[in-house]
């Protein structure tokens, strides 16, 4: 009986061992399984599911290559980072987050290190948050300011180090360390090229002059005065006086008026026929 149960049992614990020591196929390093890795995990799939893929290599394998192909390890880190991660907050912006990110980059840590930690919001996210709220936006501002006069009091360290030896190098690193001190901090670091100040705009006041009708107390005269707007206070300032005159009757007015038509149109008659050279109703 208990060498029947060894029997039994060896024959299980065969089988059992023959499938947990069923060995994966070793995938071999090819730019389109690289390529199609990248892929997936910067459209958000995590490596376990990746991994999961008969046809993809095993996270021990992705590790291999990252050291022996540093294109590939860059590339992978890349596309990690890139990766859209859900919130930690579950809520979207987390403030806590963001000011620790803010705290880690300002003490010296690049941005994409921070978003390499698996604790961290990817770089998408962060620079979603930027643009979403504008507060966190200009702490990020600030903090990569703060990283650009790190970077800057780095390369006054390096300088001062420099040896014949290593000038060259130190000459190639000052250079790269310019260049992205400019980028993190554009507003203090960057080289600011002077330009004239804007020209003001160009103004027009128009200042409308308007009359009005002034009665003399006790005659009843009338006369036009005119008013025009001070420059500065727009004020209306009286600026021109007409004579005093009679008031109008506007009947006679009127009737003055028809008089005068008639009396021009009769003139003109007169001067037609006279050019005609004929005079039939004895005008002259």
């Amino acid at each position: 009986m208990a060498s029947d149960d060894a029997a039994a049992l060896a024959d299980g614990g065969g089988e059992a061992g023959a499938v947990a020591a069923a060995p994966r196929g070793y995938v071999r390093f090819s730019a389109t399984v690289a390529r199609e890795v990248c892929r997936r995990v910067a459209a958000g799939e995590s490596q376990v599911s990746v991994c999961a893929d008969a046809a993809m290599p095993s996270r021990a394998t992705l590790k291999r290559w990252a050291r022996a192909h540093p294109q590939f390890g860059r590339i992978f880190d890349r596309a990690k980072a890139m990766a859209p991660r859900k919130a930690l907050s579950g809520q979207g912006f987390c403030a806590a987050t963001a000011e620790e990110v803010v705290a880690r980059v300002s003490q010296g840590e690049m941005l994409s290190a921070v978003c390499a930690d698996p604790a961290m919001p990817s770089l998408r996210t962060i620079m979603r948050w930027r643009s979403d709220h504008p507060e966190f936006g200009e702490e990020m501002r600030l903090a990569r300011e703060a990283l650009a006069e790190r970077f800057s009091d780095l390369g006054w360290t390096m300088a001062l180090e420099a040896t014949p030896q290593t000038a060259f190098l130190t000459q190639v690193r000052l250079k790269q360390l310019r260049w992205t001190a400019a980028v993190l901090g554009p507003r203090t670091h960057a080289r600011l090229k002077a330009v004239a100040p804007p020209e003001p705009p160009e103004t027009h006041t128009v200042l409308l002059r308007h009359f009005r009708i002034e009665e003399e107390p006790g005659t009843g005269r009338q006369r036009v005065v005119g008013f025009t707007p001070d420059p500065d206070s727009m004020e209306p300032v009286r600026t021109s006086e007409g004579p005093w005159k009679d008031p109008v009757d506007p009947v006679a007015k009127a009737a003055g008026v028809q008089a005068l038509i008639e009396a021009r149109a009769v003139a003109r008659r007169v001067s037609a026929r006279e050019a005609a050279g004929d005079d039939p109703e004895g005008w002259r």
